[in-house]
């Protein structure tokens, strides 16, 4: 299966007690399936290359979510983030293969097997008759 690496940028926002925040939120997602690297370009900045074809940013940003890692909500960020989801949802749903190839497959396959010629049920001698 082809990789497609995307390198997107997660922005969260630091709380003023954890002085490793951004480090755990990095550990977090190097061990997800699919991240290739995580590197933590400031305090409040991460920088995720993954294969969108294991792994989108909507499900990174879930991830971190649900362990209670906050995200920057600003207008910048809330319509980047809606663009890449859409992008990946769009690149996630032509990965997926043709199933009207399959069907259209099975069909040849099927008229391939088939006896052909004549298909009038009637014995030979009554073929000649009419």
């Amino acid at each position: 299966m082809d990789e497609k690496l995307r390198q997107r940028s997660i922005r969260l926002i630091e709380p003023s007690q954890d002085p490793a925040y951004a480090d755990s939120a990095a550990d977090l997602l190097r061990n997800a399936r699919g991240v290739v690297s995580v590197q933590i370009a400031r305090s409040d900045h991460l920088l995720v290359c993954y294969n969108v074809r294991e792994i989108t940013l909507q499900i990174l940003e879930a991830l971190l979510t649900e362990f209670g890692y906050k995200l920057r909500t600003s207008l910048v960020c809330r319509t980047m983030r809606a663009l890449c989801y859409y992008v990946e949802d769009i690149e996630c749903s032509s990965c997926k293969p043709d199933m009207a190839g399959y069907t259209r497959d099975a069909f040849i396959t099927r008229y391939l097997r088939r006896d052909h010629g004549c298909r009038d049920r009637r014995p030979e001698y009554l073929r000649r008759y009419l």
